[in-house]
């Protein structure tokens, strides 16, 4: 109330805000708790994951099963009682433009870069505001894409990037807690009218150089968008297209692996997953080659071609994404297995470590 600049007036803006946040995870879960603390009126989660171990960090133990956006919804009740904190459904196409209707703004950090586009353009049709965020392993960017104002997401992804999906790849959680707090402070500016909001620019943090830079961002000739809203690949998966397809008729059960691998038949069973990961836990007999050596190298081209290549990673996500590679090479034989390291521990060998 006393803060120069801002006011009673401030207040009164923040208190009449309605911000929607899809998705409550690493990074939407603490822009959501500053969003409360900074007076938001009304604050809509849009998120139906289910409460997992890893999300009592952020102080949100609940007795029952419930979602993500409910758990919010209790909590904040509790805690913040003069704030309107409303669960949405999963933010999908079918309900996009509805969703977006009853808030001023919308903040996504999501992992899937399509769900991203997918948020700017129905916040560019509907004239409000989309405060963006993206994570990386040890960093992130943040920016607002505002149609009438500025660029959009096609402007800094002409293309959509390839999705990061956290889970999978690793990332430092305490970088999460950073995107959101820059992603709360862009939310005060907009709706108290203070200060310069990112449109226009892009602001990227990099943990380990403890450096934050803001670099200019504009619009660039680009396709219109489209009349009615999509839901582009992968925005129902995990896989790139090209990795679905590969692992259509090329994906091994733990089981079938497991039958393979006692009656002594021949494979070469490689782990694309990281040399920390590998010393952790490993499947006996297997050899190592990270990812990356097949993305952007030539290990696709040094694989024998006696017997049958079959690819292993933690989830089973990397393995499909390197088996299209593989397969591209000439190894049209090849696999990956299904569900990776933590489908081996939970139906092979239960007494195996898991991460």
């Amino acid at each position: 109330m006393i803060l120069a600049g801002h006011g009673s007036e401030g207040q009164r803006r923040l208190a009449a805000g309605r911000v929607l946040v899809v998705d409550a995870d690493e990074i939407g879960a603490p822009l959501i708790a500053h969003l409360a603390d900074a007076g938001v009126g009304t604050i809509g989660v849009a998120d139906g994951s289910p409460m997992e171990p890893w999300d009592r960090y952020l102080g949100l133990p609940d007795p029952e099963p419930v979602d993500r956006a409910a758990a919010w919804a209790r909590a904040l009740g509790r805690t913040h009682p003069l704030v309107r904190t409303v669960a949405e459904s999963w933010f999908e196409l079918p309900r996009a433009r509805e969703l977006v209707r009853d808030y001023d703004l919308v903040v996504c950090a999501g992992e899937d870069p399509a769900r991203c586009q997918l948020v700017d353009d129905v916040c560019a049709e509907a004239g409000i505001p989309f405060v963006w965020g993206s994570m990386e392993a040890t960093g992130g960017r943040v920016s607002v894409f505002w149609d009438r104002y500025g660029p959009g997401i096609r402007d800094l992804f002409p293309k959509p990037p390839v999705p990061y999906f956290r889970g999978v790849s690793g990332a430092l959680k305490v970088v999460g807690a950073w995107l959101g707090v820059a992603l709360a402070t862009e939310v005060v500016k907009l709706l108290t009218g203070r200060g310069e909001p990112l449109v226009g620019r892009v602001m990227e943090y990099d943990a380990m150089a403890g450096t934050c830079v803001t670099v200019p961002l504009r619009p660039r000739e680009r396709a219109a968008r489209p009349a009615e809203p999509i839901a582009a690949e992968p925005f129902f998966g995990l896989l790139s297209p090209a990795a679905t397809e590969a692992a259509r008729e090329s994906t091994l059960s733990v089981e079938q692996l497991k039958e393979l691998l006692d009656a002594d038949v021949p494979v070469h069973l490689v782990d694309v997953r990281e040399p920390d990961e590998y010393a952790f836990v490993r499947l006996p007999g297997s050899v190592l080659i990270p990812q990356g050596e097949f993305l952007h190298g030539d290990a696709a081209t040094r694989l024998p071609t006696d017997r049958k290549t079959v690819l292993l990673c933690r989830a089973g996500i990397r393995s499909a994404e390197v088996l299209a590679v593989v397969k591209r090479s000439g190894h049209h034989d090849a696999v990956h297995l299904g569900g990776g390291i933590l489908s081996w521990a939970e139906r092979i060998d239960p007494e195996m470590p898991t991460y």
